[in-house]
């Protein structure tokens, strides 16, 4: 028998990601496999990286943050100015301040999906859809159809990541869906179900095949990760603050845009992506 801990979008919340480790230790977890977003946004992406390490995950796969790094580094100033590409592009630059050469790099090289063989089940992992590490695809309330194009190939069970919510579905053809929710940027669209929790995902799995899905919930310093972020003056502060404090999803490329023309993010990442390529 062995027990999997899944995490997804730890978003550099290393206080966040220091409980559910702590929860997964007590648990006798054997294994851990992320699916992204394990930096960008929280100001602590490399001590989340050392966590990581620390308990030597068996499987990364690449998230859409994680992908933005390239994305950045092979950015046209001129070209690369929508409100969300301008947010990447000085947060790509916080977190490669901080990050050892060695975790930039194997952050931004990830593979798009890992599958795993474990007693009985093909266990595949992948950030969104097989091919695409964004998008809006499988967003909860999504139509089944995006959820079979999610389970394309022949994988028993399919662990995806992004929404920050904790899913369980199945394509028509049987196959189980799960998404463990966020680690470090806990959300929710209705309010009585906001939690200020980390969550991840406990699968146990033996020859027979699964025998248990546990979507564990964790408490963590919500207030010490935004101390944290205030001291090591984290950019778009104010927004990772916010989401932390309320549950809810503050970066809206609306509200994104607004605070760019306010603070004139937008020269600021242009000199980044000139700096670049130099």
């Amino acid at each position: 028998m062995v027990k999997i801990a899944v995490l997804s979008d730890v978003h550099g919340n290393a206080t966040a990601l220091e409980a559910v480790l702590a929860d997964a230790q007590a648990e006798n977890v054997n294994e851990y496999w992320t699916v992204g977003d394990l930096t960008v946004r929280g100001p602590e992406s490399e001590r989340c990286m050392a966590l990581l390490d620390a308990v030597q995950p068996t499987a990364y796969v690449l998230g859409n943050h994680e992908q933005n790094y390239q994305k950045v580094l092979d950015a046209d100033p001129d070209k690369f100015t929508k409100p969300k590409q301008v947010m990447a592009t000085i947060l790509t630059a916080y977190d490669r301040r901080q990050l050892t050469a060695a975790h930039f790099d194997q952050l931004r090289q990830l593979p798009l999906t890992v599958t795993k063989h474990v007693g009985p089940l093909t266990i595949r992992l992948q950030h969104v859809l097989p091919t695409f590490a964004s998008g809006h695809a499988l967003a909860p309330t999504a139509e089944q159809a995006n959820f079979d194009q999610a389970a394309t190939g022949q994988p028993d069970i399919v662990i995806y990541a992004h929404t920050h919510q904790a899913i369980m579905r199945y394509s028509t053809r049987g196959q189980l869906i799960l998404n463990a929710g966020t680690v470090g940027l806990p959300t929710a669209v209705n309010p009585n179900l906001r939690q200020p929790r980390a969550s991840y995902l406990l699968l146990t799995i033996d020859q027979r095949g699964l025998q248990a899905i546990d979507y564990r919930q964790v408490d963590f310093d919500w207030r010490q990760a935004i101390e944290i972020a205030r001291q090591r003056h984290l950019p778009y502060f104010d927004f990772y603050a916010q989401t932390l404090k309320t549950n809810a999803y503050q970066y809206a490329p609306s509200a994104v845009a607004a605070y760019n023309i306010q603070h004139d993010m937008d020269k600021q990442a242009r000199q980044i992506l000139r700096n670049h390529r130099r």
